[in-house]
């Protein structure tokens, strides 16, 4: 199976690397999804989810896939061509994320939305585009896991 080499960091640390079959990220023109063999590219990403598809590693030795997700709160990603990096302001996993700060992040996006403050209503669609990301990757992830046989 080809594989293409991810890296995603912030300026403080490395967040994630290994190798994936495809990632899909949030740009700010729709989603991109990325293979191993893309053309090079450099797009600006927006908050939103990140899915690492086929990750293998070297303490996995039967390099079975499986689907690595987080979620980045803005950045850059770079494709080179065996390569993805992304440069990201944050990132969350999702054993980060706190559903009720979530919920809460939501209801006070709302508010500011109706504000006549072009600044705070375009924060207020930053921060719902978060927060919706967020709830999505912990609704998503604890569906599967019910669906899971123990």
């Amino acid at each position: 199976m080809k594989c293409i080499k991810v890296l995603i960091a912030t300026a403080e640390k490395e967040i994630y690397r290994g190798k994936a079959s495809m990632v899909i990220a949030p740009s700010v023109n729709g989603e991109v999804a990325i293979m191993p063999g893309h053309a090079p590219l450099l797009v600006l990403l927006k908050p939103g989810e990140i899915r690492i598809d086929c990750s293998l590693s070297s303490e996995d030795p039967c390099n079975e896939c499986h689907v690595d997700y987080m979620i980045v709160l803005g950045g850059y990603l770079e494709v080179q061509s065996d390569s993805l990096t992304i440069l990201a302001d944050a990132v969350e996993r999702e054993t980060d994320i706190d559903e009720a700060q979530a919920q809460q992040a939501i209801k006070q996006a709302k508010q500011m939305l109706k504000s006549p403050n072009k600044e705070k209503v375009s924060r207020a669609l930053l921060d719902l585009e978060l927060a919706i990301a967020q709830l999505s990757l912990i609704r998503r992830n604890s569906k599967q896991s019910f669906l899971k046989p123990k």
